[in-house]
C-alpha cells in the first residue's frame, strides 16, 4: 500500500495557490488595512502595495497586516484540515496551512537578517524608526528561526498523518513538497519579472517570499523515517485544477505583474 499523488495536480495547486495566497497577503492584508484606517491605496502590484496618508501606529499596523492575515489563514486552514474529509481537500488545506505559516515566519527571518521588508525597522522598513534597530532585528531573526523550525517539524508530522512516514511514502512526499515548492517559486519569480520596478522587486519580494519563504518544503520532502509505515492516500490527476490554476496564474501575472495604479 503506497500513497499516490499525481504531479499534474500538484503543479495545478502550485499555480493556483501562489497567486491566491499572495493576493491574500497584499490585498487582504496591506491594502485592506490601509483603506480601513483611512489611508489611500495608490498602487497594487503582484508582490507589494503602496499606501499613502498613514503615519505612526496606523502605518505600522498596515505594514504588519500581511503577516497577520497569513497567520490567521494558517490557523483557519489547520482547523479546517483537522475536520476535513477526502484526500484532495485535506491536501489542499495542508498546503495552504503550511505555505502561510512558512511565509509568516519567513518575514521575521528575512526582515531580521536583511533589514528590509514589512517587519524591518528603519526609514525604509515597515516598522519605521525604532530605538534599537539591531536589537529588534536580532530578536526577529531568532524568533523567526525558532518558529520556522517548529513549523517544519509540525508539517512533517501532519503530512505523515495523511500519507505515513515510511520509505514507501518517499515518492508521494517529494511530489507534494518539492513539485509544489518549485512550481510556486517559479511562478512567483516569472510574475515578479514583469514588474516595472525591475529586478529589485523580484529579488526582494517574489523570490524571497517563494523560494525563500517556502524553503521548508525541501526538508518536508525528505521527512521519511526507517521503519515507518505508509498509509492509503490518493490524489489523482485533476486536469480541471491544472487548467484553473494556469488561468488564475496568467490573469495574476497579466494584471498585477505590471501593477495597477489607482
Amino acid at each position: 500500500m503506497k500513497p499516490r499523488v499525481d504531479p499534474v495536480t500538484i503543479i495545478g495547486l502550485g499555480m493556483l495557490l501562489m497567486p491566491l495566497l499572495t493576493m491574500w497577503h497584499e490585498i487582504g492584508g496591506h491594502a485592506a488595512f490601509c483603506a480601513a484606517q483611512g489611508g489611500r491605496v495608490t498602487t497594487i502590484g503582484a508582490f507589494y502595495v503602496q499606501c499613502g496618508g498613514l503615519s505612526g501606529w496606523a502605518r505600522v499596523l498596515m505594514a504588519c497586516a500581511g503577516v497577520l492575515v497569513n497567520s490567521a489563514l494558517a490557523c483557519a486552514a489547520f482547523a479546517a484540515w483537522r475536520h476535513s474529509r477526502g484526500d484532495p481537500a485535506r491536501l489542499a488545506l495542508w498546503l495552504v496551512r503550511v505555505s502561510e505559516g512558512f511565509v509568516a515566519a519567513g518575514y521575521l527571518l528575512f526582515s531580521g537578517a536583511t533589514g528590509f521588508g514589512d517587519l524591518a525597522p528603519g526609514e525604509s522598513g515597515g516598522l519605521g524608526p525604532v530605538a534599537s534597530p539591531m536589537l529588534l532585528r536580532g530578536g526577529e531573526f531568532v524568533l523567526g528561526l525558532a518558529i520556522y523550525v517548529l513549523l517544519v517539524r509540525k508539517a512533517i508530522r501532519t503530512l505523515a498523518a495523511m500519507i505515513g512516514d515510511g520509505r514507501d511514502t518517499q515518492r508521494a512526499r517529494k511530489t507534494i513538497a518539492h513539485v509544489y515548492y518549485a512550481t510556486a517559486g517559479f511562478a512567483a519569480v516569472v510574475t515578479g519579472l514583469m514588474n516595472p520596478i525591475g529586478a529589485m522587486i523580484t529579488i526582494m519580494s517574489a523570490a524571497a517570499s517563494s523560494f525563500g519563504g517556502l524553503a521548508g518544503f525541501i526538508s518536508i520532502g525528505f521527512g521519511t523515517r526507517p521503519g515507518g509505515a505508509a498509509m492509503e492516500f490518493h490524489a489523482g490527476r485533476s486536469w480541471p485544477i491544472f487548467i484553473i490554476g494556469a488561468a488564475v496564474l496568467l490573469a495574476f501575472a497579466a494584471l498585477l505583474g505590471p501593477s495597477i495604479r489607482i
